[in-house]
Formats: structure tokens, sequence, C-alpha cells
């Protein structure tokens, strides 16, 4: 059982090349999933930034890492409840512990130092700026944010955003010189005339026009950066709930290996950890306290779970280059005997590629401990496996293979995720959740 360069399940012959920019705009999408409440809160916030740039007279450069900062600002607010993340639509909020946990992970991603750093002071107020030890043109670019930010919460999802301009400034002067600079607020102020700012905001097509605006923010990532940064993201996937703090990255590693067993090459092997690492993006979509529930779920609780890998396929297929990912990791709940979800795929419609993906998400679901119980042993794993094989749900191929190299792949399994483990820990500690 091995793949050819050739074969259609083998996606080699051409270089990844992911827009940076598409990736974020994606991916922000995925984080504004929890509620309709916060929908498109980061692409408009990022919006609002850059025009706010602009009309400040900063440098390109500048202006680039606000639609940056602004798509990713809330990248920490992952385990807030969603209680939690709707207060920070609130103008006056205490929710800011994000702001850190952002930093924390951002620093991780090669290039986004600066913009880290931006997103770590994005919640503070302009009268505390004087005492941070940092560099001012970050701390202005901070205040940027934190103003795009107070104004899109200011913004009664439903009314026009135009029509809600006079009350908006007027929270906003109030709190000039205190929480905002009085020369961003000014700037604000200049380009709340302009009726076409507001309209943008309110587009449907705004993720087009903010793309538009950032088109030299636009770097281009090869497989290499890709997998740094879909890894960074695995965590905020992960991370919202210690019972699946390590499972994207077993699930990618499993995949990954089984990859490497039937003879897909080195591009196609990254690939798919990239799909592990994303397969279930669609779960930010799904409230922790379901995910954590020790007892079994209602219909609608578990109805609610099902629909997170329709909005894997959604969110992964809003970024040209990643057709194959996308159809790789949303397809780690479809079952070869079309019984699975979200497309009830049968086995003329699954590659081999989804086919790996199915039996590295059950292989490491079934290994873990769970709020309701603990990991199957070895035994009782490969029992499982075995059965759904033998009643047509799983590739036999597939899983014969993770039987005969179950102590290579098992060990890899385990060693990704106890590195995962060890971050989780490090990060609770330092107080990132």
């Amino acid at each position: 059982m091995h793949a050819t360069s050739s074969s259609p399940h083998d996606p080699s012959g051409n270089d990844v090349r992911v827009n940076l920019i598409d990736l974020l705009g994606s991916l922000s999408g995925a984080m504004d999933l929890v509620s309709p409440a916060v929908v498109d809160h980061h692409k408009r916030v990022a919006y609002l930034a850059v025009r706010l740039g602009a009309q400040l007279g900063l440098p390109r450069a500048d202006v680039d890492d606000l639609l940056l900062a602004g798509l990713v600002h809330d990248i920490g607010a992952f385990h807030d409840s969603l209680e939690a993340r709707l207060d920070t639509l609130r103008f006056e909020t205490d929710q800011v512990f994000h702001a850190e946990a952002g930093y924390r992970l951002l620093l991780k991603f090669p290039g986004f130092t600066r913009i880290a750093r931006v997103v770590r002071w994005h919640h503070t107020k302009f009268a505390d700026t004087q005492s941070l030890d940092e560099d001012p043109q970050v701390l202005r670019l901070a205040g940027v944010i934190h103003l795009a930010d107070r104004v899109d919460a200011s913004c009664r999802r439903g009314r026009p955003s135009s029509v809600q301009v006079p009350q908006i400034l007027e929270r906003v002067e109030e709190k000039a010189g205190r929480s905002f600079d009085p020369g961003q607020v000014e700037a604000l102020r200049s380009l709340a005339g302009f009726a076409g700012l507001w309209q943008d905001l309110d587009s449907p097509d705004l993720f087009a026009i903010l793309r538009g605006l950032g088109a030299n923010a636009g770097r281009i990532l090869g497989l290499t950066e890709l997998s740094a940064f879909t890894a960074l993201f695995s965590q905020v996937i992960d991370f919202r709930s210690r019972f699946t703090s390590t499972h994207s990255r077993g699930v990618a590693a499993t995949a990954v290996a089984l990859c490497k067993v039937v003879g897909f090459d080195e591009q196609a092997c990254e690939l798919m950890r990239v799909a592990g690492d994303l397969h279930d993006l669609g779960k930010l979509a799904v409230p922790t306290s379901i995910l954590e529930k020790p007892d079994k779920l209602t219909d609608e609780e578990y109805a609610r779970v099902m629909e997170h890998a329709g909005h894997t396929h959604a969110v992964l297929g809003e970024v040209r280059g990643l057709e194959v990912v996308k159809t790789w990791a949303a397809s780690h709940h479809e079952r070869l005997d079309g019984k699975g979800y979200p497309f009830h795929l049968d086995k003329a419609r699954m590659d081999l590629g989804a086919r790996i993906m199915a039996v590295a998400d059950v292989f490491t679901a079934l290994t873990e401990d769970r709020p309701y119980r603990p990991g199957m042993t070895r035994e009782q794993a490969l029992s499982v496996l075995r059965d759904m094989a033998r009643e047509g749900s799983l590739d036999s191929g597939v899983v014969g293979l993770l039987v005969e190299e179950f102590d290579a792949v098992n060990a890899l399994r385990q060693q990704a995720q106890d590195q995962a483990r060890a971050e989780f820990e490090n990060f609770a500690q330092a107080g990132g959740i």
C-alpha cells in the first residue's frame, strides 16, 4: 500500500505558497465563531486600525503591522468563557488577560516579535503607557489597536455603523488623554466624516477591502513557515481545555507517521502535519463547557460538536493554497461507509490522505484521557480500530499498517503529545491561561 509521486493522493510537484493575510483572515474568522456578537470583530478592528494609521501618517511598514496585529489581537482569548469573550466587547472591560496570552503565543512565530508586543499592550490605557519599558512606537501602534477595538466594541450589531458615529465619538472623546491618545482620537474624528469608512466597515466584502489596503503586508509563506504558524495555532485550538491540550499534535504526529509508511513524499507529509494541526479548527465554535462536560452530551450539545468539521472545511476553504489541507483536515470524522460527517463521504470519495486522517484522529482520541473516561490501553485501542475496520468504517489497510507499526507510531504520538503537554503547563504557569 504505497503512493507514488504521480498518485492523486500525493500532492507533490508544486511549492506551497500561502498568503499570510489570507491565512490570518481565515483564522481570525475561526476565532470569531464563538458568537454572532463577535463575527468579523478582528477584521473590523484591523480595518479601522489601518485607516487610522494612514490618517496619522504612519510609515507603510507600521500600517502593515497594524493590519496583521488587528487580525490576531484577540488570539489569546481562546480560553475565555463565552461570557468573558463578550465582556471584551463592552466599552469598559477588565477582561485583558488575553493580551498577555496572545503575546506569548505570537512570540513563537518567526518575524512576529513586534506584532506580538503590539498585541501585548493593546488594552493598555494611554495614561499608563508612560511607565512602561517598551518602544514608544510599539506603544503607539498598540494605542491604535486599542482605539479601533473600542470603536468596534461601541458599534451595536444590526444597526448601520454610520448612524452610530455621534455616540461613538462622544464615548471616545470622553476618554481622550486617559484611555486614548488625544492625537489618535483627533484622527478618528477626522476619519469619521467619511461615509465610505462606515460603509466599508459594514460591508460583507470587508476582508476583500482589507486585503487591498494591505497589499504590502501580503507576506508569502512557504511550507516551512506555514507549518510553524499552524503549529502555533493548534495551541489556540487545543489549549482551551486541559483534556484537549495535546490532541492536535497527537493527530498530526500519527498522521504524518502513517503517511511516511505508505510512501508520501516530504511535502505531502508536511501538508498532512498542517492538516493535523488545524483539523479541529471548527471546535472554536464549541463552548468550553461542552468540551469539558464529564457527563453524556445532550442531543443539542452533540449536534453543536458535530458542526465543527464543517466549520473547519469552510474556514480553510477561504485560503488559496490549502485545498488539500482543507480536504484532509475536514475529513477526520468521515467514514468509508458514508455514515460520518460533515459531508457523509464514502470510500469512493475519500482519498488516501483523508483515510489516514480519520484513522489518526480515532487512534489519538482513544489513547487520550477525556472528561468522561481515561485513555485506552494498547489492546483496547487496537480492538476498537480493528472493529471499525471490519465494519467498513475505517480503512482496513491503514488500520493494518498502524497495527504493524504500532510501537513506532505510538512513540511518535507520545513524544509529540508530551512536548505539547509541557508547553501547555509552561503556558499555564506563566499566566497565559
